[in-house]
């Protein structure tokens, strides 16, 4: 089980999961991390929900694939993606285990002024990412649907891709933290920009882990003591 996100802002992408996989019956349940967001192929971004072998397949395919052009045009790139997906669902060895699969996809195509998001259905139906996008076990989705629906006041348009980071981060690790059962584990992300995909690591997760700790500390200290100063300012 697992939850993906992809956030399409002012000039990037930001694609992100938790990291937990899990194996076995409810009663007798395992967990170990596993990798979801990685580069695939070079110039493209691929986070994948479901079956784990079958989204490992999906990545060996695409990094087999010579003609895939990241940089090409769009809409033939999604018409590879399909076709890849289609060869894999009628595979004997996987067909049925690719019921329940999704992919988040991002890549810049070159006759654009941003980078593009596609979320890949496992019946082969294609959308493009405008704004935010969800992916995995359905409670998961609904959840982080729900957190992100508590920040309406953010436009993902106007987004600085550091921004969209820290807002990504905030969405996916209180999704976690309300242990629906299959997500867990820390926070894994890329993004992509104009100066091309960056595989965040841990450093960088931690920071983003502090300034989420920092924006949650200050919105607490305005409800617990400084409510009297914005109820001044809107009385005014």
């Amino acid at each position: 089980m697992t939850l993906i996100a992809a956030l399409r802002c002012r000039d990037g992408v930001v694609l992100c999961s938790d990291s937990q996989q899990t194996r076995g019956a409810r009663e007798r349940r395992l967990a170990r991390s596993a990798r979801k967001v990685y580069e695939p192929s070079p110039g493209l971004l691929l986070a994948a929900a479901g079956a784990q072998d079958v989204a490992q397949e999906f990545s060996l395919r695409l990094q087999r694939t010579r003609s895939l052009a990241p940089g090409g045009d769009r809409l033939e790139l999604k018409s590879q993606l399909q076709a890849l997906l289609r060869g894999l669902r009628e595979d004997p060895g996987i067909e049925g285990r690719s019921d329940h699969v999704e992919f988040l996809l991002a890549w810049w195509p070159g006759d654009a002024h941003r980078p593009v998001a596609l979320h890949l259905f496992s019946a082969g139906a294609a959308e493009w990412v405008d704004g935010w996008a969800f992916g995995g076990v359905a409670l998961g989705t609904e959840i982080a649907s729900f957190a992100v629906s508590t920040m309406r006041y953010f436009d993902p348009a106007s987004l600085s891709l550091r921004q969209a980071r820290m807002v990504a981060m905030k969405v996916l690790r209180d999704t976690i933290e309300t242990s629906v059962e299959g997500i867990g584990g820390d926070v894994q992300m890329a993004t992509i920009g104009r100066q091309g995909i960056d595989l965040i690591g841990a450093t960088e997760v931690r920071r983003l882990h502090d300034a989420v700790d920092l924006w949650e500390r200050r919105c607490a200290e305005l409800l617990r003591g400084r409510t009297s100063q914005v109820i001044q300012i809107y009385d005014r």
